[in-house]
């Protein structure tokens, strides 16, 4: 929990800069104009106290961001506004729920955007039990975030389970915690990095800035054009500095997606912008202005928000984005294997937390992405069964045509994962780890008493807090992601 000192220093200091909504590109994070006030909202040229640094296009940290407040690390930064019980977004990723706060904005009767949200009985993180709020989004009030929380979130199987309503006892969410997650401000392992698994973060570990950018971006969720410094770049603007270059799209009503989409009939209703014709977000007055008609779904449960833009071949998805970083995850077949060495992360033995041994360098494999479930897992990957697909619980990528239909969607990272965190559980086969045979030299699963999945299971080398294990960011129990799709 955050201290007392900046929720009231940071973060009521941001609720009086800030009345607008505090969405993607929106508020202090974009849309610039020549004399924006946006700036000292977060920052001040000579009187900054917060010991927080930043890191340059490298990677390389310097001292003092300058930022307001007192904020010791850039998540307690973010989570001033971001957090439980802080004013500023809506958007709680501490807990993983859409809220409320005072940067809800004016009532919205555009297409798609109106939304009447009723206070919750008890409240929620962060909302005090407010009154009604409008707001220019198709989010739902109360409900998960699309990405998780860090340290929470409302249960999905509850919320499912009663349509979307996914209240408790006394109409109170029933939150569970978090069982994985992109851990802020701590050190370990990449997965799928290479030839060998690095850890991540630096000497300050991950944090929020190393996957977004928040002065704006032309990706969709203000994701950084280069999160990975040894890595692509995956967005940005191109060469003039004000035609952006975006990889990841979104079908979100208002969404500016690229022309060729726009034109053959985007359902989320995209912005053609002239002049611009690969999508993605403008700089200045042009980008508050795509801001304007722009209404984000930060919780849909029927599909997705992530538009495939079918390039071929692939070279801009959200998959290429967490591929920065993720080097050897983006594949179009499991057939392409990857030479890496897990070390003691693939543990061979295991009692509890004590790991030994591991199969050292060996090629790897991954499940494809980027493919069209019609012609990747119809006409070329045949399977003995119908595929389907259960889109609340795996939701497959619009391929932008007009129509969401099942067979030309794609798989990506996200239709398995969540970004942030999830808070489903692990037992069973999907709580085991590897024994070696010494007779047949054959590897075989064994169910262990530690849940969560290996590599890893959540630890990082210190002890699981609560006994919970490494869900692996999945977002159903166990391996129902699988079963979901295949129906086996």
């Amino acid at each position: 929990m955050k201290r007392l000192s900046i929720i009231f220093v940071l973060a009521m200091a941001l609720c009086l800069v800030f009345a607008g909504s505090a969405f993607a590109n929106f508020g202090p994070h974009g849309g610039y104009v020549n004399d924006t006030d946006a700036c000292a909202g977060c920052h001040r040229a000579h009187t900054s106290f917060s010991t927080v640094g930043w890191k340059d296009g490298l990677g390389t940290e310097h001292a003092s961001a300058l930022l307001v407040g007192n904020a010791t690390t850039m998540t307690e930064f973010c989570d001033a506004c971001h957090g439980d019980t802080a004013p500023g977004a809506s958007t709680n990723v501490q807990s993983g729920i859409f809220d409320s706060g005072p940067s809800a904005g004016s009532p919205d009767t555009a297409p798609g955007g109106s939304s009447t949200l009723a206070a919750a009985p008890g409240g929620y993180p962060g909302d005090g039990g407010s009154a009604v709020l409008q707001v220019n989004t198709a989010s739902t009030f109360g409900a998960p975030l699309n990405g998780g929380g860090f340290d929470r979130m409302p249960d999905p199987y509850a919320w499912q389970g009663t349509a979307n309503g996914g209240t408790g006892p006394g109409g109170v969410i029933t939150f569970v915690a978090s069982t994985s997650a992109h851990k802020m401000d701590v050190d370990g392992p990449l997965w799928g990095s290479g030839a060998t698994v690095s850890s991540f973060g630096g000497t300050q570990g991950l944090t929020c800035t190393d996957c977004h950018d928040p002065h704006g971006s032309s990706n969709y969720r203000l994701l950084k054009a280069k999160p990975n410094p040894a890595g692509p770049v995956v967005g940005g603007y191109q060469a003039d500095n004000v035609t952006p270059n975006p990889f990841v799209f979104s079908n979100e009503v208002g969404y500016p997606v690229p022309a060729a989409v726009f034109n053959t009939g985007n359902p989320g209703g995209g912005v053609a912008v002239p002049g611009y014709p690969a999508g993605g977000w403008l700089k200045h007055a042009d980008g508050a202005a795509q801001v304007a008609a722009y209404r984000p779904n930060y919780t849909n449960t029927t599909g997705t928000d992530l538009l495939h833009t079918n390039v071929t071949p692939q070279t801009q998805s959200i998959s290429v984005w967490c591929a920065a970083c993720h080097t050897g995850y983006n594949v179009a077949s499991a057939g392409t294997g990857v030479v890496r060495d897990y070390g003691g992360y693939l543990p061979l033995t295991s009692t509890g937390q004590t790991t030994v041994g591991g199969p050292g360098s060996a090629t790897f494999h991954s499940h494809a992405v980027d493919i069209d479930m019609g012609a990747g897992l119809g006409a070329t990957r045949a399977l003995a069964e119908q595929v389907v697909q259960d889109s609340s619980w795996v939701p497959l990528e619009n391929p932008g045509s007009g129509t969401n239909d099942f067979a030309h969607s794609y798989i990506g990272c996200e239709t398995c994962h969540r970004a942030h965190a999830t808070s489903v559980s692990m037992g069973g086969w999907a709580a085991s780890h590897l024994v070696k045979n010494t007779t047949t030299n054959v590897y075989m699963p064994v169910k262990d008493s530690v849940p969560g999945v290996d590599p890893d299971k959540g630890s990082y080398g210190t002890p699981i807090v609560n006994g919970q294990g490494s869900s692996a960011l999945l977002r159903a129990n166990n391996r129902g992601v699988c079963e979901r799709c295949h129906d086996k």
